[in-house]
């Protein structure tokens, strides 16, 4: 008599538009690839956004402060808790050559900061009353960091979440995400979760129907109008930055 042995069912894994990979295995990280999804379609946002907007269209400069303002601050939530919680837990559980991978990911976040300040500073300058010269250096310093923060979410995608496969376990990663969200408030998620699952497409709605709860879908159609109405007065000049 043998004894047959089975592979161990993993959860199907979300692919979105840009993604770079999805490795298999126990845990679903899939809300880590909704966010990686809205900060790569952001800075597409802004980096179409800010070369076609006219420099004397203050109005205009201002919604995209504002706007900015949203996805540098989610972005900073996102990068601190990985800093925080993520990449020491993995670190704990891993051998010296992957942990290789977990300091690349903290370095890279410190190489993207500085580009992410001289967005800020540049979206000010322009809301203020910049000129042409004022705008192409902005342009080119958004088109910078979206390069940079693409090619670090690849990298994450690739080997930091092949770590998470490798060492976590679904009761790890739901822990990880309890402290992820223990500090939002409904204020908050009135406004990120329309921002959360913008542009995505029916397929990806369909896949991510089961995962998110119906009460988070309920906060995304609720607070959509007023989210809709700040994306129309931000990407005015944008007619690809579809809601």
């Amino acid at each position: 008599m043998t004894t047959q042995l089975t592979s161990p069912v993993h959860p199907t894994q979300l692919r979105l538009p840009g993604q770079a990979a999805a490795p298999e295995g126990p845990v679903d990280p899939f809300m880590m690839y909704v966010m990686h999804h809205a900060f790569r379609r952001d800075l597409a946002q802004f980096a179409r956004s800010v070369p076609r907007t006219p420099v004397a269209d203050r109005a205009t400069w201002r919604a995209l402060q504002s706007r900015w303002s949203l996805f540098r601050e989610t972005l900073h939530h996102h990068h601190t808790g990985e800093d925080a919680w993520l990449w020491p837990l993995l670190e704990s559980r891993c051998t010296g050559a992957e942990r290789e991978v977990l300091d690349a990911m903290e370095s890279e976040h410190g190489e993207i900061d500085p580009l992410l300040t001289a967005c800020d500073e540049g979206l000010a300058a322009m809301a203020a009353g910049g000129d042409d010269k004022s705008r192409d250096a902005l342009s080119d310093i958004v088109s910078r960091t979206f390069d940079h923060l693409a090619t670090h979410l690849a990298h994450e995608e690739n080997d930091a979440i092949a770590l998470v496969q490798k060492y976590l376990s679904p009761q790890d990663w739901a822990d990880l995400e309890k402290k992820f969200g223990e500090d939002s408030r409904l204020r908050d998620l009135l406004t990120v979760a329309p921002w959360a699952v913008k542009a995505l497409d029916d397929d990806a709605r369909r896949d991510l129907g089961p995962r998110i709860p119906g009460a988070m879908w309920f906060i995304a159609r609720l607070g959509s109008w007023s989210f809709r109405r700040g994306e129309g007065r931000a990407f005015a000049y944008d007619p690809d930055a579809a809601v």
